[in-house]
């Protein structure tokens, strides 16, 4: 049996909010090839059951789900942390793994004095990947990732020379159980990678401890323990 390996990023160097997020993460849910089916068949579900409807383009993206914009412009806090906590309970229901891998921004800036800052988010993809690639007994891996449209050459060359020679951005291991390529695709036509977002918003907001409302404190302890309780390989952020 193949596993799908969806992954997704959050506090990216460029991005808003880039200063309140120290960390660059790379989150990777490990879907088997019998579930992926499942995965987009509940999503839509729960499009239905929280929206009514299912839009065109529609996708299930952190950062709008829990600040209410987009297609969720309309609901209450309620209604979006239930929208949240339901697509995080497929990790359990579906038997979805969680793997994740993060780089301390400032710590890399300081120790290469910046020279490194543009590998941040190759140099967690690495570690990310050889980090699941020793997870057994799984041997066929397909990775999938969202659109990086300023890293995707750089990162597949990466990953086609940590199959052929073990060497990432630093000299690493050889993956033997990644086949095929690394693969980007628009996260609007992947169950997926919009799992993988969800799990990185829920990881990344987590660290902060920075809620202000009880109930959304409460939710966010839950999905956290949540994702923790499915989480079978990291790397702490690095360096240390």
């Amino acid at each position: 049996m193949a596993q799908l390996v969806y992954i997704d990023e959050t506090g990216s160097a460029g991005s808003p909010g880039a200063r309140s997020q120290p960390y660059l993460t790379l989150v990777a849910v490990l879907v088997d090839e019998s579930a992926v089916k499942p995965l987009a068949e509940a999503m839509k579900e729960l499009a239905w059951k929280h929206l009514g409807w299912l839009p065109k383009g529609m996708e299930f993206h952190g950062n709008q789900i829990w600040h209410g914009t987009g297609h969720w412009a309309k609901k209450d806090p309620p209604a979006l942390l239930a929208v949240f906590e339901d697509v995080i309970r497929l990790l359990e229901t579906l038997d979805i793994s969680v793997a994740h891998s993060s780089i301390d921004k400032a710590r890399l800036h300081e120790r290469y004095q910046g020279a490194a800052d543009a590998n941040a988010y190759r140099l967690a993809l690495q570690y990310l990947v050889e980090k699941i690639d020793r997870l057994r007994p799984i041997q066929n891996r397909i990775l999938i990732a969202d659109e990086a449209k300023h890293e995707e050459m750089r990162a597949v060359r990466m990953v086609a020379d940590m199959q052929d020679l073990g060497i990432g951005e630093v000299p690493g291991q050889q993956v033997t159980t990644i086949i095929d390529s690394l693969h980007y695709v628009d996260s609007t036509a992947s169950a997926g990678v919009q799992l993988a977002d969800l799990v990185a918003y829920v990881i990344q907001r987590a660290r902060r401890n920075s809620e202000g409302h009880p109930d959304a404190a409460a939710a966010l302890s839950r999905m956290r323990d949540a994702v923790r309780e499915r989480t079978v390989t990291w790397r702490g952020p690095w360096p240390a």
